[in-house]
């Protein structure tokens, strides 16, 4: 709980609290460990399993940008990586949690998926894709607004993972921002806590406005202390050598400091080429 000292809001500041609360969830922490260093296609090391454990305190969401370019792009490759990039958090949260990923979510699509726990292929081959990129009204209406702002019995902290492929477009300046902040806030004022939610964003493809955003994001001091990006586009399929790099950054880069600092793909990864605009 060190990590997090604000956690202690909804788990209890207390030791007999705590012996309370997080008894099960050291005792999934410890199968959790294991398994990921004993599968053979997981070979995880122990350092970072033993981080990784840390997600049997949180519920995660995701939401997706369906929007027509990542069905369509690229001959169709972002949407396989899409696919890839569910499959993995999936399997990894779902030794966490067996109840698997809290929300599933789409930035166009009215419909979505909750406690998931299944390979994404066939759902995601037979999602309708259009729309626009509006991140933050979207995250608002259809993760925040449901499942923290406004929520008094929220039981774990909550962690997003945003997945888009390009810039956002549809909104205000800004607004994305705001969101998080007035989330943050708002949970604060309940007691919650301001990490009560914590906010992940990872690209998939070469949209070099989807790159600007992310970095904008990443550069931002005031939202330093809430959000975390993934400083390389998200493709396993070329960089499976980089999984227990780039599978930790998503899932711990928001909520342990430690892995929020690890940008070592930065320096592989080519600059985005011009702005963008929301």
């Amino acid at each position: 709980m060190n990590h997090r000292k604000g956690l202690q809001k909804i788990y209890g500041g207390t030791e007999s609290d705590l012996d309370r609360t997080l008894e099960v969830p050291i005792k999934k922490g410890v199968e959790m460990m294991r398994s990921l260093m004993s599968e053979t296609e997981m070979a995880c090391d122990r350092e970072t399993a033993k981080d990784l454990t840390v997600l049997t305190l949180y519920d995660v969401a995701i939401l997706i940008d369906d929007s027509d370019s990542m069905r369509s792009e690229e001959y169709g490759r972002r949407k396989k990586t899409l696919i890839q990039f569910v499959d993995h958090i999936t399997e990894i949260y779902s030794m966490a949690n067996e109840s698997g990923i809290l929300a599933i979510r789409f930035l166009n699509g009215s419909r979505g998926k909750k406690n998931w726990t299944g390979k994404s292929q066939e759902y995601l081959d037979h999602h309708s894709y259009g729309g626009v990129t509006r991140i933050g009204t979207e995250l608002k209406k259809k993760i925040l607004d449901i499942f923290a702002i406004g929520n008094l019995n929220q039981s774990k902290p909550l962690l997003v993972l945003t997945v888009t492929d390009g810039a956002i477009e549809g909104e205000r300046k800004g607004h994305l921002k705001n969101v998080i902040f007035d989330c943050v806030n708002e949970r604060e004022e309940v007691n919650k806590g301001r990490d009560a939610v914590a906010f992940q964003f990872t690209r998939i493809g070469n949209d070099p406005g989807a790159a600007r955003l992310l970095m904008d994001l990443d550069q931002d001091p005031d939202l330093r202390e809430y959000i975390d990006v993934l400083p390389t586009e998200f493709d396993l399929e070329r960089r499976m050598s980089e999984k227990w790099f780039v599978l930790p950054k998503i899932l711990l880069g928001a909520i342990l400091p430690e892995w929020g600092a690890r940008d070592s793909l930065r320096a592989n990864e080519p600059q985005p080429e011009e702005d963008w605009e929301e």
